[in-house]
């Protein structure tokens, strides 16, 4: 056998294969130079990654209008609209991955984040809920923004880098949503 092997650094990648963040860094490479509406690669990067289960016809509208806003500033309110006229369905997770990987500095809500968040959707109707996941987005945000202020915050990022530093060019908020999604 040979024993010619760097320890740390096979830690590292398994690590980072575990958290998907080969697959994370794929997609942000790609997501500015490809059309992601026909780019079959990158959607079947994105759909494991982000685990889309979805029919045919609802990545079509998903993947065209991602190609449409990817290269402007589109926000989470517009997305989750836009999504929510053409399915009919409130889609925040959906909504918020398409944003976190146009603007890596956003959030992602998965529901790992949200249960470690403490944050539930709430709604009679669907406008109720829509409404309610826009304001529970910003509210998201906010808990990101003043966490990454706070020692524990500087030490989950000092951390994160020290394990990771093939990914320490990742953001603060992507590097954060890891850890708070391998909290189960």
């Amino acid at each position: 056998m040979d024993t010619d092997f760097d320890v740390r650094k096979l830690f590292q990648e398994r690590l980072a294969s575990s958290m998907g963040l080969d697959k994370y860094r794929y997609l942000m490479e790609q997501v500015h130079t490809t059309n992601v509406a026909v780019d079959m690669d990158f959607q079947r990067t994105f759909n494991g990654f982000y685990i889309v289960r979805r029919n045919e016809s609802w990545r079509k509208s998903y993947y065209a209008y991602f190609e449409s806003v990817k290269n402007g500033n589109p926000t989470f309110e517009d997305i989750i609209t836009y999504l929510y006229e053409c399915t009919g369905n409130i889609e925040p997770s959906f909504s918020s991955k398409m944003l976190a990987t146009i603007l890596p500095n956003k959030p992602i809500w998965d529901r790992h984040v949200v249960q470690n968040l403490n944050m539930q959707l709430r709604g009679a109707t669907k406008e109720e809920k829509l409404k309610n996941a826009i304001m529970l987005y910003a509210d998201m945000e906010m808990w990101f923004a003043d966490f990454l202020e706070t020692e524990k915050g500087k030490e989950c990022i000092r951390e994160f880098d020290r394990v990771l530093p093939d990914y320490k060019g990742i953001s603060k908020i992507k590097k954060m949503d890891s850890i708070l999604w391998s909290i189960r």
